[in-house]
């Protein structure tokens, strides 16, 4: 199977109508959407509150090199470049934030990468300091509600048995796992083809097909002749184009008519991985 990028559209999916079945209240923090984009207010060793976007598909955090330079984190000597959207080079060094605050969550010693988030920041129409990856979510139960702009922190499952209750059209379990710093869905069936898929709320599209999906799904013309955007990752801007899904599928639920962003051949990898 061919993997295809997926982003917010999967992610809705957390959001149930089910009752969180624990009795420990969770801690509930309010978010920004903005340009496809989750925008949290964060606190950096005491400082801020600093806009920050919560993205899954990010291997280690990041703070804005200038925002580091504010806070007087120590950096290191070597860098390294960025794996991420964009035909430029973006230069990360690594750093660990002392202490990191959402709301009431905490965490201590983040590890993460110092990377200049100006291009960014100037597509999204707001200042961004920073991205909160897989550092600082590895050891957390988190719900995402779009439709309420929250973000949920659970000490443990508000549903602990629900891979094992029948999916519906309004609850769906699926498993997901890292493989190589993406988040991975092993079975979502596009245009009825079955596909592996990467979870990444930092995707600014609902769907992105690479150009081995496009092959497979016998999509080509339509990517020739979609109308060109572009896009801005961690390595500045890039070319796609755009179109319309006939069907996606994933357990249970099902949508018709799904717009998708199509990579062009030779499009950066928008991976966006620090090492």
């Amino acid at each position: 199977m061919k993997r295809i990028t997926v982003g917010m559209f999967l992610l809705v999916l957390c959001v149930t109508s089910a009752v969180p079945q624990s009795g420990k209240t969770p801690v509930e923090v309010p978010f920004e959407f903005v340009a496809n984009q989750i925008i949290v207010q964060v606190k950096i060793g005491g400082k801020g509150p600093f806009n920050m976007l919560v993205d899954t598909d990010t291997d280690l955090s990041a703070i804005d090199s200038a925002t580091a330079k504010e806070l007087g984190l120590e950096v290191g000597a070597r860098g390294s470049v960025a794996t991420g959207g964009g035909t430029e080079k973006n230069v990360v060094y690594p750093t660990r934030l002392p202490t990191v605050e959402v709301g009431a969550v905490s965490a201590r010693d983040v590890l993460a990468a110092t990377i200049d988030l100006k291009k960014l920041a100037d597509k999204i129409g707001k200042p961004i300091a920073g991205v909160l990856g897989y550092s600082f979510l590895k050891d957390r139960i988190i719900q995402i509600d779009y439709p309420n702009s929250k973000i949920r922190f659970f000490a443990e499952s508000p549903y602990p048995r629900i891979a094992l209750a029948p999916n519906t059209v309004n609850t769906i379990a699926f498993p997901f796992r890292r493989e190589d710093g993406d988040v991975i869905i092993d079975s979502v069936f596009i245009n009825n083809e079955k596909m592996r898929a990467t979870l990444d709320t930092g995707s600014s599209s609902s769907f992105i097909l690479t150009p081995d999906a496009v092959a497979i799904l016998r999509l080509d013309e339509q990517a020739d002749e979609g109308k060109t955007s572009n896009s801005v990752g961690y390595n500045g801007e890039y070319a796609n184009k755009s179109g319309l899904l006939k069907s996606v599928r994933l357990g249970r639920f099902a949508a018709e008519s799904v717009p998708v962003t199509f990579w062009l051949p030779n499009t950066p990898t928008t991976r966006n991985h620090f090492k």
